[in-house]
């Protein structure tokens, strides 16, 4: 493709329709009018022989070209904003947009405290969270992903990572359980097999480390419920016999739907939470502002 055709105030275009589905919303984030935004749309759909978007109700929906090149453009835009800055990098003025992955245990323990801190140092900043799946390490790789939370074995390069926390792992049932009663006595490993339990099983993850232990001994627990998050599971269990093992930071939310937490029978090590990214985003000045954020929150 000849360079000199192309005019970066397209990809601008192209940018805005990606993030709004609209012409009509994109235009006033543009400064420009809905006929001016389509004319754009349509010499970049030209240009690059594709319709780039389609209509699906009522939003522009990207075709699997488009869909490919959203992350890469923004990436594209960003290190132009930065070529272009001539003060340096300013979080606190920009209307930077960060894309970060998250899980249900991030959600519910760090995604709080980061909306709080974004809105006091970066109030013009915008925060888009995706959950972590299969496709998380392809997403930072092509951009749609700025870093993600990882609670598994960092990936190797080319993806970097930053340590966060450790956590451990603790028993919750509901106040009314058979459990409670033991008191003092404390919970043994049978009565905590004794009773079904929930489990939050994600896509990304292998065995849970409490499976793994159990299998080790020749032991196994009876799922009564897997669900994909952490916080469906702390509701589902109020009120039945169903116990639940879950990180120690979930507690105060946990004991705030009722339920008592006890300690595991067994030790189970600590695990790791991280903060990962692509090695391309290494040396972007936003980016390195978010990680240390992040890194200044643990």
């Amino acid at each position: 493709m000849n360079l000199t055709r192309i005019d970066l105030n397209l990809l601008v275009v192209f940018d805005a329709i990606a993030r709004t589905g609209s012409v009509k919303d994109a235009a006033p984030q543009l400064a420009l009018s809905q006929p001016a935004v389509s004319h754009a749309l349509n010499r970049l759909r030209v240009l690059m022989d594709d319709p780039l978007f389609v209509r699906a109700r009522n939003r522009l929906v990207p075709t699997e070209r488009a869909q490919s090149m959203i992350g890469p453009v923004a990436g594209i835009l960003q290190s132009v904003r930065v070529l272009m800055r001539s003060d340096g990098l300013d979080i606190v003025e920009d209307n930077r947009h960060f894309r970060i992955g998250i899980s249900d245990f991030a959600a519910l323990t760090i995604v709080p405290r980061l909306t709080r801190k974004l809105q006091q140092v970066a109030p013009n900043a915008t925060l888009e969270l995706i959950n972590v799946g299969e496709h998380t390490l392809a997403q930072l790789a092509n951009g749609e992903l700025d870093c993600t939370f990882w609670g598994l074995q960092p990936p190797e390069s080319p993806y970097l990572s930053q340590f966060l926390f450790h956590d451990s792992f603790v028993g919750f049932c509901s106040a009314d359980h058979p459990l409670v009663d033991l008191g003092d006595q404390g919970v043994s490993i049978d009565d905590y097999l004794l009773y079904p339990h929930a489990v939050a099983q994600f896509r990304a993850s292998g065995s849970s480390p409490i499976d793994v232990f159990l299998k080790n001994i020749g032991r196994h627990r009876t799922i009564a419920l897997r669900s994909p998050s952490f916080m469906s599971n702390i509701t589902a269990i109020v009120g039945t016999k169903m116990v639940a093992t879950l990180p120690s930071l979930l507690e105060s939310i946990a004991l705030s739907q009722g339920l008592l937490s006890f300690p595991l029978p067994f030790l189970i090590p600590n695990f790791s939470y991280s903060l990962v990214w692509h090695r391309r985003t290494e040396a972007d000045p936003s980016g390195i502002w978010l990680r240390r954020l992040l890194v200044e929150m643990r």
